[in-house]
C-alpha cells in the first residue's frame, strides 16, 4: 500500500483519494473528537484523547472492510478471539499514529491554504448532486452530523496537513542509480547446474508398519482422529429463477402497459441553475437593499457570474458563477426549486428570492425539453419487468406455502413436495467448520445443526437465500466423535509407511551425498538445470531456493534438500551468470526499492515518535 501511495503521492489524483479517505472517516463520526473531551475513552496520546465512540467507529468501519473484502469466510475470522483481538489492537495503533503524525505537522507547521481546503470539500461526492457541489447539502450534512463549518474546517485541515506531511516523507524516498542497477543485478542473475531426485516411493513397498506402530499413534495423536459433528439434509428447494422462466408474457399486455404508463418513458426534462446569495446577517433590511442593488446592476447589464464572484455569500458556487448544476425537487431549499423551475428560457433571472440562508436571484443557465422513448426502444425491458413482477408475486406464494405445510406437518417432506410440485433433494454431508459449497451459507448452517433439526427431526424453518428458499431436515446425523482405530488404521498405516519412507529416502540421499563429495561416483540419475532464474516454476521449490543460496566454488559443490513432497534431491551448482540490467525494468525496480525505502521510513517515524510520546492505552 505504502508504495502504491509513493508512485502517485505528487499527483492529484492521490491526492483527492485521501481527501475521500479522510472525509469517509469523518462522516462515519467524529463529533466526540470534534466536541471536546470525553470520559470515557480508549487511549491517550500527549494528553489528548482517543474516545472509545471514535475507536468503536474506527472498529466498525474495518469489520466492514473486512466482510466485502472475505464475504461470508469472515465469519470464521471473526470467530477467532485472537485475531480479533489482534485486529482491535491494529484499529488503536493505526489511530495513535494519525494522532501523533497531526502532531507532528502541526509542530513543523504545515497547513493548507483556504483555497486548498474549498476545493476539497468540493471534491467530495457526500456533498455532490449529480456530481456537482452543492452548498444546500454541504450545510445540511454538516448540520446532520452536528459540525459547525468551522469545526469541520479545523479537522479537515489537521487531518489534510497530516496527509501532507505523510507524503513529504515517502516523496523523500530516493534510489540511486547504482542501487537500482545491483537490484536488477541480483533479480536477473541465472544460475545452471544440476538435481537429483530419490523418490521416497521408490521405498514405499520396502517398508514394513507394525499394528503396535499404529495402536501407539493412535493413542498419542487422538486429537488428529475427532470428528466434529456433521449431518445430511433432505431438503425442498423453491428457485426464483425456475418461477421466472416458467411466465410468458405476451405482446398485447406489453403494448397495454407501455400505453397506460407513459410518463415512466418520458423525460421530465432537465434544468440547470446559479444563484447570487446574499446572507440575512443581523441586518435582514440591509441584505434585502443590498440584493436590490445587485439586481438593478444585473438590470443594467453587468454580468451574472462576475456578480456571483464578487458578490455572493456563497464562496463555493460563486468561485463558479454562482453554478448550483442540474436542479431537481428536493435537493434544495423549496423557494429556490421553486423559483428554478418557474423560469422558462435558459439565461432569464428570477426576482429576488428568499429562503431560510438568505436572498437570492436565480439564473437558469441550461433548459434541455422532455423526451418520450419510442415502444420498440423498451418493450424488452417491459416484458422483463413484467415478468419479473409476476415472479415476485408466485414466488412469494408458493414460498409462504412450503413455510405454512411444513410447519404443519413437520415430520416429513414429502406433502409440501406434492402440492408444490417439487422433489426432495439430498445434500452431501456437511460439516459446521467446513461447509460444503453450495451449503456454506450461515442460515443455512444454523438451522441444519439447530435443536430441532439434529435432535428433535423436525422440518427447519424457511431459509430465505439470495433467489432461492429452503426447508431442510436431518436425512443422517453422527455427533463428534473420536473415529475408531479401525476406521483410521489405514490411513495411520499408509502415514506411518510414508514417513519410514521418506526418511530410507534421506538416508540414501546423505550416502550419495558423501560419496560425491569424496570424489567417487554416485548412483543418481541428475536433471541439468540451465540458466534459470531466480523465480519461475520449472524447477521445485525447494531445489530452486537452494541453487540461489549456495556459491561457486572450483571443487565439487552438493548440498542435500527435502522436496515439499517428501522426497529427497541433491543439488549441484556449476556456474553463475550476473545480471543484465533491463532499461525497460528499470522504472519498476526503482518504485519496488522506494516502495521499500518509504516503508522502512514510515515505520522509522512512527517509532520515534511512540518513543518520545506519553501514550496511555487502557483496556479495549
Amino acid at each position: 500500500m505504502l508504495e502504491r501511495i509513493r508512485e502517485g503521492a505528487q499527483g492529484p489524483v492521490a491526492k483527492v483519494i485521501l481527501v475521500l479517505v479522510i472525509i469517509t472517516f469523518a462522516f462515519t463520526g467524529v463529533s466526540a473528537y470534534l466536541g471536546g473531551s470525553v470520559d470515557d475513552y480508549v487511549a491517550k496520546v500527549n494528553e489528548r484523547e482517543i474516545s472509545r465512540a471514535d475507536f468503536d467507529r474506527a472498529y466498525q468501519n474495518q469489520r466492514a472492510t473486512m466482510e466485502q473484502q472475505f464475504g461470508e469466510m469472515f465469519n470464521l475470522l471473526a470467530a477467532d478471539e485472537d485475531y480479533m483481538r489482534e485486529m482491535r489492537a491494529g484499529v488503536l495503533d493505526q489511530m495513535i499514529e494519525e494522532q501523533l503524525a497531526i502532531e507532528l505537522a502541526a509542530k513543523m507547521g504545515l497547513s493548507q491554504s483556504a483555497d486548498s481546503l474549498r476545493r476539497a470539500i468540493r471534491q467530495m461526492p457526500e456533498f455532490q448532486i449529480n456530481g456537482q457541489f452543492s452548498n444546500d447539502i454541504y450545510l445540511r450534512q454538516l448540520s446532520n452530523a452536528g459540525f459547525s463549518p468551522t469545526m469541520f474546517r479545523d479537522y479537515l485541515q489537521e487531518q489534510m496537513s497530516r496527509v501532507a506531511l505523510m507524503q513529504g516523507a515517502f516523496g523523500s524516498e530516493f534510489v540511486l542509480p547504482n542501487e537500482n542497477e545491483r537490484l536488477q543485478v541480483l533479480q536477473n542473475e541465472r544460475r545452471s547446474g544440476k538435481y537429483a531426485v530419490i523418490s521416497a516411493a521408490n521405498f514405499f513397498d520396502d517398508v514394513e508398519v507394525s499394528a503396535a506402530e499404529i495402536e501407539e499413534f493412535y493413542f498419542e495423536n487422538q486429537d488428529a482422529f475427532r470428528q466434529e459433528e456433521q449431518i445430511q439434509l433432505a431438503y425442498l428447494e423453491l428457485d426464483f429463477n425456475d418461477v421466472i422462466a416458467s411466465i410468458d408474457i405476451d405482446e398485447d399486455r406489453v403494448r397495454d402497459y407501455y400505453d397506460n404508463n407513459l410518463a415512466a418513458f418520458s423525460s421530465q426534462g432537465s434544468r440547470s441553475i446559479a444563484h447570487i446569495l446574499v446572507e440575512f446577517g443581523s441586518d435582514e433590511d440591509a441584505a434585502f437593499a443590498r440584493m436590490q442593488d445587485i439586481q438593478n446592476r444585473l438590470n443594467a447589464g453587468e454580468d451574472f457570474a462576475e456578480l456571483a464572484a464578487t458578490e455572493s455569500d456563497d464562496i463555493f458556487s460563486g468561485a463558479d458563477g454562482g453554478d448550483l448544476g442540474l436542479l431537481e425537487r428536493d435537493t434544495l431549499d423549496p423557494d429556490l426549486e421553486d423559483a428554478g423551475f418557474a423560469l422558462s428560457a435558459e439565461g432569464d433571472v428570477s426576482n429576488i428570492v428568499r429562503s431560510e440562508f438568505g436572498f437570492h436571484l436565480v439564473k437558469l443557465t441550461e433548459l434541455n425539453e422532455a423526451t418520450t422513448q419510442e415502444f420498440a426502444e423498451v418493450a424488452e425491458m417491459i416484458r422483463t419487468n413484467l415478468a419479473r413482477e409476476e415472479a415476485d408475486r408466485i414466488y412469494f406464494e408458493r414460498q409462504q406455502e412450503l413455510a405454512r405445510i411444513t410447519f404443519e406437518v413437520d415430520h416429513t417432506l414429502d406433502e409440501a413436495a406434492e402440492v408444490l410440485g417439487l422433489s426432495v433433494q439430498t445434500s452431501p454431508w456437511l460439516r459446521r467448520d467446513q461447509p460444503t459449497e453450495g451449503y456454506d451459507a450461515p442460515e443455512l448452517l444454523r438451522q441444519a445443526f439447530s435443536d430441532d433439526v439434529r435432535e428433535l427431526g423436525l422440518n427447519s424453518e424457511l431459509v430465505e437465500l439470495d433467489e432461492r428458499s429452503l426447508v431442510v431436515r436431518a436425512a443422517e446425523y453422527q455427533a463428534p466423535r473420536v473415529l475408531d482405530l479401525a476406521e483410521v488404521t489405514d490411513d495411520i498405516a499408509n502415514y506411518l509407511r510414508e514417513e519410514k519412507a521418506e526418511q530410507l529416502a534421506a538416508e540414501r540421499a546423505a550416502n550419495q551425498l558423501e560419496a560425491l563429495l569424496a570424489g567417487s561416483a554416485a548412483d543418481l540419475e541428475f536433471t541439468e538445470i540451465t540458466a534459470a532464474g531466480r523465480f519461475g516454476s520449472e524447477l521445485p521449490g525447494a531445489v530452486r531456493q537452494q541453487l540461489f543460496r549456495m556459491q561457486l566454488s572450483e571443487s565439487a559443490n552438493y548440498v542435500q534438500v527435502t522436496l515439499a513432497n517428501g522426497d529427497a534431491a541433491i543439488v549441484a551448482l556449476t556456474d553463475v551468470l550476473p545480471g543484465v540490467v533491463d532499461p525497460e525494468q528499470e522504472e519498476r525496480t526503482k518504485r519496488q526499492l522506494e516502495g521499500q525505502f518509504a516503508e522502512l521510513a514510515y515505520r522509522s517515524l512512527m517509532d520515534a515518535l511512540k518513543a518520545n510520546a506519553k501514550i496511555e492505552r487502557r483496556r479495549l
